[in-house]
């Protein structure tokens, strides 16, 4: 059994380390003592930074409903909503890096725009994470999630099948063989394509499928790992059961094993009404708006939307 764990069937108390916001500079290095703080600086290029980190240190016992992780995730919009995730599930549990990886991110950083330079960095233990990283990774289930809805509603015949490479995927032009897959927003999905596949005509449908299954399988379903209990029954033929309890040490794997349920069973999703979110969300009843402050906000910009930047034709 690992040192830390949460259990996927919700069921048993999960063991893991609670986390919180701070800044984390090279001044305050030596008195915080935070292991791989040091690493993550050097990584990003800064001497200062917002880090979730699991100082103080306090570990915590909790039943945690895996059911709906996904979701909450991607809701997360500010740095107190990030706090109070993380003070309630801890870290993502991402490595902090090596000297290979600070070197790559180093590469990467002159390449995007973005945050794309987190993207292949290993899953496992640590003691700090940047916030960036966290931001990172919200954004991604929050592309995954409209990539997600986008496809149903393909299959419900309310978007057609063009406008995926029109709203939602790209292809980069080629470099040394291979294309980048690029999100809507020009941000790296995480995989690439052989040149001469791209060169044929192609079916951004069957591309987003798979670009689906493959992004939440890769983190979701890898290094599940399990303990099989055995169940007396008294029925033929064995008198027994066996029942195997799931769980990971790391919360980025139960995150992404929850929106593997999401995709599995084919629950719904929606997207926030409220112009300035569009965010996905699961939708309970008649519900328009992922939260009450989308709900006030999408008011308020009804009410004068060019002062937020809308034309009365938008909001309409």
């Amino acid at each position: 059994m690992d040192k830390f764990y949460y259990w996927l069937d919700g069921k048993e108390e999960s063991f893991f380390p609670t986390a919180s916001v701070l800044e984390i500079s090279e001044n305050n290095l030596d008195e915080l003592k935070i292991n791989g703080a040091k690493a993550w600086l050097d990584c990003l290029g800064k001497h200062t930074g917002r880090f979730v980190s699991v100082v103080p240190q306090e570990s915590m016992g909790k039943i945690i409903i895996p059911e709906g992780l996904a979701w909450e995730f991607s809701k997360l919009k500010t740095e107190e909503g990030i706090n109070k995730f993380a003070n309630s599930y801890g870290l993502l549990g991402i490595s902090t890096p090596g000297q290979a990886e600070i070197n790559k991110v180093k590469l990467k950083r002159d390449l995007y725009s973005d945050s794309s330079y987190f993207i292949d960095l290993p899953i496992g233990q640590s003691d700090c994470e940047p916030i960036e990283l966290w931001r990172f990774h919200i954004k991604q289930m929050q592309r995954i999630l409209k990539l997600y809805e986008a496809l149903i509603s393909i299959h419900k015949g309310e978007m057609e099948e063009s406008e995926l490479e029109d709203k939602l995927l790209a292809v980069k032009e080629p470099i040394g063989g291979s294309c980048q897959i690029l999100w809507w927003d020009g941000s790296w999905t995480g995989f690439t394509a052989d040149e001469q596949e791209m060169e044929k005509e192609v079916d951004f449908l069957k591309l987003a499928q798979g670009l689906l299954a493959l992004k939440v399988n890769s983190i979701g379903n890898q290094d599940i790992k399990m303990i099989p209990e055995t169940i007396i029954t008294g029925k033929p033929p064995l008198g027994f059961t066996i029942k195997e309890w799931k769980y990971t040490p790391h919360l980025i794997r139960a995150i992404y094993h929850d929106l593997w349920q999401v995709v599995s069973n084919n629950e719904p999703v929606h997207i926030c009404e409220n112009l300035n979110c569009k965010l996905p969300f699961k939708k309970v009843k008649r519900q328009k708006y992922c939260s009450n402050a989308c709900k006030q906000e999408a008011f308020r910009i009804r009410k004068d939307p060019e002062k937020y930047g809308f034309t009365k034709e938008q909001v309409q």
